[in-house]
């Protein structure tokens, strides 16, 4: 009785202990289908968040670059003076996704600072790079708090569902098989106490 369930061997225990092995099966069903949805979606995860990480770090090299030749052709203070006339702000939005039940958040840019086209072309380019960089590494974020709750959740499925299959399920059928084998035997015994009497009563009958 590890799962603390107080057995009673009687027919109507029987059959509401298979109504609830019937229930929790098709919970293990479920949650093993969730599991298995959890599981693909966090490889996705992964695949795209290697990949941004890489596009941004090849994005991150080039911008260097671009950068190095700016600040020797135009200078520190050219490019400080630049930097300080540029005005906005970054507006973001972050809307709850599901995923099989899993809330994760979807961040979407709904406003990015304006790129003057007063800019010398080289500092406007590179204003362009960090621009995108920006918002790659806002979608870096986003994935990167997505793979974190998937994770969290799949790891607290995954002990759910084990613990479904390899204790609760085998302890409930264990219980109704030995309810079942009591009702049985108490029925055997009634049968045989039956077929006594019965055999009494006709001797008596034929004396």
């Amino acid at each position: 009785m590890a799962i603390g369930l107080r057995a009673r061997p009687t027919r109507g225990f029987l059959l509401e202990l298979k109504k609830k092995i019937q229930i929790t099966e098709e919970g293990y069903r479920i949650l093993s289908h969730k599991r298995d949805e959890l599981v693909s979606k966090l490889r996705e995860l992964l695949e795209l968040l290697r990949a941004i990480r890489k596009d941004i770090l090849k994005k991150f090299q080039e911008i260097l670059k671009d950068f190095r030749n700016g600040y020797a052709l135009i200078g520190p203070e050219e490019i400080s003076a630049y930097t300080l006339s540029t005005k906005g702000k970054l507006d973001i939005q972050i809307l709850p996704t599901s995923v099989m039940g899993v809330i994760a958040p979807k961040v979407k840019a709904r406003k990015i600072v304006e790129i003057k086209n007063s800019f010398p072309p080289l500092i406007r380019q590179f204003a362009y790079y960090m621009s995108e960089i920006l918002q790659d590494l806002i979608k870096l974020g986003e994935i990167e708090t997505g793979v974190e709750i998937i994770a969290n959740d799949l790891e607290r499925t995954n002990r759910t569902v084990n613990a479904l299959e390899k204790i609760i399920i085998p302890q409930l059928k264990a219980i109704a098989k030995y309810i079942q084998d009591l009702i049985e035997e108490e029925d055997l015994e009634e049968f045989t106490r039956i077929k006594l009497v019965r055999n009494i009563i006709v001797r008596r009958r034929e004396k």
